[in-house]
């Protein structure tokens, strides 16, 4: 990628994180914004984004890949990974190399479902600002001591622009609002879910192709993926849209 096209990139996203005083805001959406800002400018294999309810229990929200939806959920299950350190020290966490003995010992359940997905590197990232810690995102990489430095520093002011984002727009938002947003985007990635499942099962494609169809038909119609994958669903817009030519 050239320096100014990148440098293009990285204006845009940051434009896009911030821009969350819109109508018909969904968090989903808009974490998925910065899975796909953070995946085009960042050297990672895989990104997933874990979220803090009001009881401060954790949340799996989405990530990139199948992959790193189930070690996301694995984290939550296990009681153990980068994003429950890192929410809970608020603090960025790794880069950890999964391939030795001493990540085994400190995550062991954690270390052997990202091993067998075919992870070698992992580090979590805090959404926070100041001292309030929203939720976390994993890097996840394929290679051992693949996450650089200058790749992590630039993760992290992403994270930071969507951390002020989304606590900007729940200022705009009464407290019952506040308190629905994250149970709203709970019930879009269950939509999304089922809409993947339904799209994958009708054109005998994969999890993670099924998601990129319907992301890339999202952004090419300008349209909420929650409100496509809803409308797929109901079969108000047919399988055949998503078939490749």
């Amino acid at each position: 990628m050239a320096q100014w096209e990148r440098d293009e990139r990285l204006a845009r996203a940051f434009l896009e994180l911030a821009d969350t005083l819109t109508e018909g805001f969904y968090l989903v959406d808009f974490l998925h914004v910065l899975t796909d800002r953070m995946l085009e400018l960042l050297d990672v294999t895989a990104i997933g984004v874990i979220m803090v309810d009001v009881q401060g229990r954790l949340v799996d929200v989405t990530a990139s890949t199948h992959a790193a939806h189930q070690l996301e959920e694995a984290q939550i299950e296990f009681d153990e990974g980068p994003s429950k350190d890192s929410c809970q020290l608020h603090e960025q966490i790794g880069p950890v190399d999964l391939t030795l003995p001493a990540t085994a010992e400190r995550w062991p359940r954690f270390t052997k479902a990202a091993r067998t997905a075919g992870f070698a590197t992992v580090a979590a990232l805090p959404l926070r600002l100041r001292e309030e810690v929203i939720g976390a995102v994993n890097l996840f990489h394929s290679r051992p001591e693949a996450l650089h430095p200058a790749s992590l520093r630039l993760g992290q002011a992403l994270a930071d622009a969507a951390t002020i984002g989304i606590l900007h727009q729940r200022l705009s938002q009464d407290q019952a609002e506040r308190v629905g947003q994250l149970q709203t985007a709970l019930n879009s990635r269950i939509i999304i879910e089922q809409a993947k499942g339904a799209l994958g099962a009708r054109l005998n494609i994969a999890p993670d192709t099924a998601f990129e169809r319907l992301r890339t038909y999202a952004r090419a119609h300008r349209t909420s993926l929650t409100r496509l994958c809803q409308h797929v669903i109901e079969g108000r817009v047919p399988a055949d849209e998503f078939a490749l030519p």
